[in-house]
């Protein structure tokens, strides 16, 4: 369930065997107040899988006992989302956390120190050319067009991932994203027309759709993947 790179990754997608505990046993206030932003059911519950895994690696990554000790905030003051934060005790952490979640698809990913790091779930990609068009320019298509069932959901999730690590607390923009080249495990990108140092790139294609992370390298960093 937990590997931390350059282990394996273990991708499981169904939330519904996670056994989540009833929230308030494991949810801080402000954390309920963020739960309460969620009207729709099914939303609530992608929430609650996508926080309560993000929380057990929390807790197992800082040897931390009570889920409750650990505070996850992704909402601003305006009430919009944003990059999460931790604390672990009200104490600030310097890791850095993204949640993804699809269906019943969740994909967290933390690094140990300040590298950037970002994750996406895409699933029910749109397949048609309107949809190519809003999202991807000229050589991406091209890129996509070679292999559309697997190249499509992939890019999507990349192009949403690299947005997460690097976007800077932007307003989101698919066509700001562009990905420059692909190798093996790494992704080499633009953002609003400038480069991004080459990221580390961890994909795993589903019969929905593909689930994709990606982060910077540094020093003494570790990076974990939990789904």
């Amino acid at each position: 369930m937990i590997s931390t790179y350059p282990r394996i990754v273990r991708y499981v997608s169904n939330s519904e065997k996670l056994g989540i505990l009833p929230a308030q046993s494991w949810l801080t206030d402000l954390e309920l107040s963020e739960l309460s932003y969620w009207k729709d059911s099914s939303r609530r519950n992608q929430w609650l899988a996508g926080r309560w895994l993000a929380k057990r690696l929390v807790t197992r990554s800082l040897n931390v006992d009570l889920l409750r000790e650990v505070e996850i905030l992704s909402r601003g003051k305006d009430g919009l989302g944003k990059s999460p934060t931790i604390t672990v005790g009200g104490i600030s952490i310097s890791c850095r956390l993204s949640i993804s979640h699809s269906n019943q698809a969740i994909l967290v990913g933390m690094t140990s120190s300040d590298a950037r790091i970002g994750v996406d779930v895409a699933s029910g990609v749109p397949l048609t050319p309107g949809f190519r068009s809003r999202w991807f320019n000229d050589k991406e298509v091209k890129w996509i067009e070679t292999n559309t069932p697997i190249r499509l959901p992939v890019a999507w999730a990349l192009k949403e991932s690299i947005f997460k690590a690097c976007g800077n607390e932007r307003k989101w923009d698919p066509r700001s994203v562009e990905l420059v080249a692909i190798d093996k495990n790494r992704v080499h990108s633009r953002i609003h027309g400038v480069d991004v140092a080459p990221l580390t790139m961890w994909v795993r294609t589903t019969r929905s759709g593909a689930a994709t992370a990606v982060w910077s390298d540094t020093a003494n960093q570790e990076v974990t993947l939990c789904s």
